[in-house]
């Protein structure tokens, strides 16, 4: 039985696979090495290998004189692991566009009918913060405050899933917000009126409202990188 030079890689990314689909369910042991051996068809050396790339990960917990467990995931293990599960490039992005597309209206949604007073209270601190920054020319620190922005929407919807997810999406988000308004006082504006118009929604309950209003500004984004990108 003779290993490819990638046999770790492709262990690894099935092991990967076994926890993302269920099949390795959280909290449950994983075969045996004789069985991985088995079912991969490759040498107790990569099944180790991957295994110790997974626990380095997070994602199992390996105990002497024990059989390895897999591990709940948290948005820390996640943002490790989208580098991975992702291909790369422009497809890359679009995946997480759509992600996002998904995943914010529905924030946005659910942050009008759930938020607090005191969640309001924090957008509308936010925005404020964002506005100074987009004013100062939209460096890092407007970046920072806009990704706290999205994720105060999310944690406003009630369900600690969604927080956690865009958390684990924080770097390709940063990315994206940075080339969208790059260089571009226009954008810069178009940014900060999206964001009181998201707040004004969320503040009026009107769910419907903020939703298209946040579908609207992703979109927005995401057009303004795609034209950037074309005019290079």
């Amino acid at each position: 039985m003779v290993d490819a030079p990638t046999s770790t890689q492709f262990v690894f990314q099935r092991m990967l696979g076994n926890v993302q689909s269920g099949v390795w369910e959280t909290g449950a042991q994983i075969p045996s090495e004789r069985s991985l051996i088995e079912e991969f068809g490759v040498s107790r050396i990569a099944i180790r290998e991957a295994l110790s790339m997974l626990r380095g990960l997070g994602v199992v917990e390996i105990s002497h004189g024990r059989r390895t467990r897999v591990k709940s995931v948290d948005a820390g293990t996640l943002s490790d692991l989208l580098p991975l599960m992702l291909i790369g490039g422009q497809q890359t992005f679009d995946q997480v566009f759509e992600v996002r597309l998904a995943l914010e209206s529905q924030t946005a949604t659910l942050a009008a009918r759930r938020r607090t007073p005191e969640q309001l209270s924090r957008l509308d601190e936010l925005l404020a913060q964002f506005r100074k920054a987009m004013s100062n020319g939209g460096d890092k620190a407007a970046q920072v405050v806009d990704l706290e922005f999205h994720l105060e929407i999310a944690r406003a919807s009630a369900n600690p899933l969604f927080p956690t997810l865009l958390e684990a999406l924080a770097g390709f988000v940063s990315f994206a917000q940075k080339e969208s308004c790059r260089n571009d006082a226009v954008r810069g504006e178009r940014a900060v009126l999206a964001h009181e118009s998201i707040v004004d929604a969320i503040r009026d309950r009107d769910a419907d409202r903020a939703r298209v209003e946040m579908e609207s500004h992703l979109r927005y984004s995401m057009t303004r990188k795609i034209e950037a990108e074309n005019a290079e």
